[in-house]
């Protein structure tokens, strides 16, 4: 992805640092992001991780859609 067509936001949760990437879409497109996991993606997230990566990444959506002038939806699986 170029710099400058990709909206990135960071966090914590734990000990990993959490990356959110996505491009921004064109005029009626749609989107979807990536998470990347520093230094590893874990296989398990205790109770408390959980919390921290969805509150992460729900602010992380939040500003960026805002600053897209967009609605977003989170579906989870």
């Amino acid at each position: 992805m170029s710099a400058e067509a990709t909206i990135t936001r960071t966090w914590q949760v734990g000990q990993r640092t959490v990356t959110l990437s996505m491009r921004r879409p064109e005029h009626g497109g749609s989107m979807s992001a990536v998470i990347e996991w520093e230094p590893t993606m874990p296989t398990r997230l205790s109770a408390q991780e959980i919390v921290e990566y969805r509150a992460g990444r729900d602010r992380a959506l939040a500003e960026i859609s805002q600053e897209l002038g967009i609605q977003a939806v989170v579906v989870e699986v």
